[in-house]
């Protein structure tokens, strides 16, 4: 199980969210030359942009989260014994899990109105329920990790604890 979420979170996960913002600070060059130096924008720069930077964010915090990467203040946990320091991180982590249900859901919940409204960006002309999907896919990920954490008890990889 353990090498399908490495593979899930370092690779798939890390590849869209690097992807994604690679592709938002390209179009935003590319926009910048446009502009500049040619003297025309892109109509659509702006849209494809901004879309990728909202899939990267999403995918992004659930890569960080799992990583131990987020920031955390540890003064007090780090006082209590190591049993308490365990049954703390779980805790969070169990409030993290929640939270990662609700961002699924209220994330679905919008995505799925736009389907059936079938609303289209302005400049793209796509249906912006793709677009929202980012939402209900980084708080799957964000329960998936949480998951994961409660199991193993452990504080994350990187070594900053997630309290």
């Amino acid at each position: 199980m353990r090498t399908i979420l490495d593979f899930l979170f370092e690779r798939v996960a890390v590849f869209v969210a690097a992807a994604a913002l690679v592709l938002s600070l390209a179009v935003t060059a590319a926009q910048i030359f446009c502009r500049y130096l040619l003297g025309d924008s892109l109509v659509w720069s702006e849209e494809v942009a901004r879309y990728a930077l909202v899939w990267s964010s999403m995918v992004g915090a659930a890569v960080a989260y799992r990583q131990g990467l987020h920031v955390a203040i540890t003064t007090v946990v780090e006082q209590l014994p190591p049993t308490f320091r365990v049954f703390c991180a779980r805790m969070v982590h169990a409030l993290i899990l929640c939270f990662g249900g609700l961002v699924l859901w209220t994330g679905w919940s919008l995505a799925a109105r736009n389907f059936a409204r079938h609303q289209l960006s302005a400049a793209l002309q796509i249906e912006i329920a793709w677009v929202n999907l980012a939402i209900p896919a980084g708080g799957l990920l964000i329960m998936i990790a949480a998951v994961e954490a409660i199991i193993r008890a452990r504080k994350p990889t990187a070594g900053v604890s997630t309290l």
